[in-house]
């Protein structure tokens, strides 16, 4: 099986949750395969399910956290696409407050991205693990991102256990249906290097920082 990502052979890392992983050996994505993924309408349904609201101080603090680290290392940032915001756009308003003019998107509740229109800023905070064609879709994020411009990944990366699955069993986040796609720090790297862009920060935990070529 090929890797969704890279492209290259992937190979079965374990089976677990009532489903299979397989492990790319060039980016480090771990994936489930196409056969294993809920439907559509499960999907939404399970994303209804969480209480993100400006009411949650810790959802809130996590948010701010990010959005701290963002302006240290982007001061200039004045438009952003906010890809993947759920059902209610907590981020959007946290932003808007910082003075950035943001807009947002995601597939089950905002579908409407506008066409070639490109942001300072793409922030995408609990997404890539829902990308059922990681390829394609980080490409559609990366192509939102002006030149010069400046994409922000939230995401919990798979401790480094890639050769011991009854590790990777125990992880808590792997066992959430909707969650499809796992990364480390070294497939951002990929990604980086695939699209563009370079990696500016990386906490080498669930953040990441990429500024794209003014070339692009």
């Amino acid at each position: 099986m090929n890797c969704p990502l890279c492209l290259t052979t992937a190979k079965y890392f374990t089976t677990g949750e009532n489903r299979q992983y397989f492990l790319c050996g060039l980016c480090e994505l771990i994936f489930v395969p196409p056969e294993f993924h809920v439907p559509a309408e499960s999907e939404r349904d399970r994303y209804l399910e969480h209480e993100n609201s400006l009411e949650s101080e810790g959802y809130v603090a996590m948010f701010m956290d990010k959005i701290n680290l963002v302006k240290k290392h982007c001061p200039q940032i004045k438009t952003a696409l906010d890809f993947g915001c759920g059902y209610e756009p907590v981020l959007k308003t946290l932003l808007e407050r910082e003075g950035i003019e943001t807009e947002i998107y995601d597939l089950n509740f905002f579908p409407n991205l506008p066409a070639n229109k490109t942001y300072d800023l793409v922030i995408s905070t609990e997404t890539f693990e829902h990308f059922k064609k990681p390829k394609q879709d980080i490409q559609e994020v990366a192509n939102c991102v002006t030149p010069s411009g400046f994409l922000a990944v939230m995401t919990r990366f798979y401790p480094l256990i890639k050769e011991n699955s009854d590790e990777f069993a125990k992880w808590y986040y792997q066992r959430d249906p909707t969650h499809i796609a796992f990364y480390t720090s070294k497939t951002f790297q990929w990604i980086a290097q695939d699209m563009g862009f370079q990696v500016v920060l990386d906490n080498k935990f669930d953040f990441v920082l990429l500024k794209k070529s003014s070339l692009l």
